[in-house]
């Protein structure tokens, strides 16, 4: 049992040098984020005091990172030797007290979002954020962009060529290279970017699907769509969903996709590919 207990304590010291420098990230100096007023007992409305005033922490702190996998820590913190062993249930529960009392600012600052978030909560909160910037994703371009209008204004000024228009329930058709990794579609009047994808990370074939660079409608609608492909063998291919929407590519993975044969690209390497939104 000796080696255990060892190991044990090894990990125990490893948490305290964690938790040492989450403290150490925090600036004191720096205002807590303002609490709720509430009544007391007399109806003086004086704010309560049965809890610790918000720590601030700086938005690139790394400190409250996992040192096995670099990722940050999250509401409950388990002492372990690997990410994903954890020993029992022993969660360090002094460090997640004092990450629950963080304040941080939103990393997409320097784009305009203003807001101040827990820190067990930022990760939801970037998701989400409108300020987020929207990345061209045409080989070599840098421009960046908080609305995803602008981003399809520069698309239509700056890769008019590289472009299809498609028209909200209207079909378009159009001729799709096998090795070509993705086709921007934009549609007029919403100023929405769309990217069919063709991933080649499957056997045989290659992956058809559809993504749309920028936020949900309104309300969290779904935007429906509809994929017809016709190759070299006879018949047609069909594909019918809803359309992911997210800010860049990177990261993303299609959960649903249209598989395409490599017998149906033919000696030209190309397939006819119609989509129709709405």
């Amino acid at each position: 049992m000796a080696p255990v207990r060892k190991t044990v304590r090894k990990i125990a010291a490893g948490q305290a040098a964690v938790a040492a420098a989450a403290a150490a990230a925090v600036l004191p100096s720096s205002p807590p984020l303002k609490m709720p007023r509430k009544e007391d007992d007399d109806g003086t409305g004086e704010e309560t005091t049965g809890h610790l005033p918000h720590l601030w922490l700086e938005s690139d702190a790394r400190c409250l990172s996992c040192p096995i996998c670099f990722l940050p820590f999250k509401a409950e913190i388990y002492m372990c030797g690997s990410c994903n062993e954890p020993i029992g249930d022993m969660r360090c529960r002094p460090l997640e007290d004092a990450i629950t009392e963080m304040n941080i600012d939103c990393k997409f600052q320097k784009h305009g979002c203003n807001e101040v978030v827990r820190y067990t909560e930022r990760h939801a909160h970037e998701e989400s954020c409108p300020r987020a910037p929207y990345v061209c994703p045409i080989d070599g371009c840098t421009y960046l962009v908080a609305f995803n209008l602008k981003l399809y204004e520069h698309m239509v000024v700056n890769h008019a060529n590289m472009v299809d228009t498609i028209s909200y329930l209207q079909s378009k058709t159009m001729t799709v290279q096998k090795r070509e990794p993705f086709h921007v579609l934009l549609q007029s009047g919403k100023g929405r970017v769309y990217l069919l994808l063709n991933g080649g990370d499957i056997l045989g074939g290659r992956s058809l699907s559809l993504v749309c660079l920028g936020q949900r409608p309104e309300g969290n609608a779904e935007i429906n769509y509809k994929m017809e492909v016709r190759g070299v063998e006879p018949g047609v291919l069909t594909l019918a969903g809803t359309v992911p929407c997210v800010r860049n590519l990177k990261g993303f993975h299609a959960k649903k996709f249209l598989f395409v044969p490599d017998a149906e690209w033919g000696s030209s390497g190309t397939v006819s590919v119609s989509v129709r939104v709405g």
